[in-house]
């Protein structure tokens, strides 16, 4: 799938070679009924494949929320300690590709 933009099934919810979800037991589901637009819902099928929709679209939830999270921490830290510098930045993106 090298290149296709599809990830296989098996490999689950990832960011960067991290797994975003922990595993634990199967959460309880609640069926719900939601309007996407039809352009995002063709992006994500054919991203995923045939993989069902609700499991993709609960795996994208999961990794957007915890983005926010990530988000909302790093907005905490810099107002406490202030904005990392540049080069703290180079650091912290060279670990990440590193450790790939």
């Amino acid at each position: 799938m090298a290149g296709s933009g599809k990830r296989p099934a098996a490999e689950g919810p990832r960011g960067r070679g991290r797994n975003a979800l922990a595993p634990a037991a199967v959460p309880e589901k609640e069926k719900i009924s939601i309007t996407l637009d039809k352009t995002l819902v063709d992006e994500i099928r054919a991203h995923f494949g045939g993989r069902a929709l609700s499991a993709s679209i609960n795996e994208l939830l999961h990794v957007a929320l915890a983005q926010e999270r990530l988000a909302e921490l790093v907005g905490q830290m810099e107002r406490e300690a202030g904005p990392a510098s540049p080069e703290a930045y180079d650091r912290v993106l060279a670990q990440w590709f590193e450790a790939e």
